[in-house]
């Protein structure tokens, strides 16, 4: 019997924009469905990207090449070997990862009438970052 589409495996990417003090975090499957986008400790980094190591089915560590990358990068390397870690150009990303905040949090009301460039994500948006080097990857490999 053969799978089904539906019990096809879903690869996941792991995207990660670090930084000093707090690291933009994002699984993105294979599909191009987000599962979690998030802000992270950088101190809890490791204890985060660990948990979905353990999950399985990671395709690879998509890491941003800016601020603190080097240290998550060796961090990587080392404790998760098996598992391809990317470097990604992350180039304007907090710019975009803005936009993309906004496609997922439309404002509502009269806010909808100001210009989005002019609005203030009510938090940080590093998450949305991580789901962009995610998606720049991808689009290297050949992906969606």
């Amino acid at each position: 019997m053969s799978p089904t589409p539906s019990a096809r495996r879903r690869g996941k990417y792991l995207g990660i924009d670090p930084g000093r003090s707090k690291c933009g975090f994002a699984v993105v499957y294979d599909d191009g469905v987000r599962e979690s986008v998030e802000v992270v400790a950088t101190t809890e980094i490791e204890a985060r990207i660990e948990r979905e190591v353990r999950a399985g089915d990671i395709e690879a560590l998509c890491v941003g090449d800016a601020t603190s990358s080097g240290t998550i990068v060796e961090l990587c390397a080392s404790k998760w070997p098996a598992i391809p870690c990317r470097i990604v150009d992350e180039t304007n990303t907090s710019l975009e990862a803005r936009a993309l905040y906004f496609e997922d949090h439309p404002p509502k009301g009269l806010w909808r009438l100001v210009p989005r460039g002019l609005l203030v994500p009510k938090g940080p948006v590093d998450g949305y970052a991580a789901v962009l080097i995610v998606e720049r990857y991808r689009r290297t490999m050949g992906g969606n």
